[in-house]
């Protein structure tokens, strides 16, 4: 019983001294996520009643996760520690590489799923809610960061050459 006290209050105190370091990453990924929402409000209106709901991504090769209330300008990303993630509406997890190609729709979301690239757990519908606002909004991994529009085939084509590399190494 104490091994596991001392270990629940290791991964306490590792989540709050990572909480000031996740506070930048945390606000560009928001200020993004607004500024696509102004750039391409039917995405967000296809969500519908899923909105507002909590998504959780969670790259297994990360010890952090990604959550995202995608409520158009209104919209957030926090990222927090993997051990301290929330209760969420939706889980999706997997590989880093295999969930930014599922967001920027380079990857099937069927496929993925059925080969168990990726695991969802909770409200199918809200799943399914943000794969239909996705693929209709045809964004890119440029569109997802936030790149500034001129940038934005010199973005994409680098980060395709990094997950390429990345995938390969």
């Amino acid at each position: 019983m104490t091994g596991a006290r001392r270990q629940g209050g290791k991964g306490r105190w590792e989540a709050l001294l990572a909480r000031p370091l996740l506070l930048p990453p945390s606000a560009f990924l928001t200020f993004s996520l607004r500024r696509l929402a102004r750039a391409h409000p039917e995405a967000f209106v296809r969500l519908g009643e899923h909105a507002r709901r909590l998504y959780l991504i969670a790259p297994t090769d990360l010890p952090v996760a990604f959550c995202l209330r995608p409520a158009g300008i209104e919209g957030e990303i926090r990222l927090v520690a993997a051990g301290a993630a929330p209760e969420a509406a939706v889980r999706i997890r997997g590989a880093l590489l295999d969930l930014l190609q599922l967001f920027d729709g380079t990857m099937d979301a069927d496929a993925a799923f059925f080969s168990r690239r990726i695991q969802v757990e909770g409200d199918t519908s809200a799943v399914v809610a943000l794969h239909n606002a996705l693929e209709a909004a045809d964004l890119t991994l440029a569109d997802l960061i936030g790149a500034p529009r001129p940038a934005r085939d010199l973005v994409n084509r680098g980060l395709n050459w990094t997950t390429q590399r990345w995938r390969s190494a």
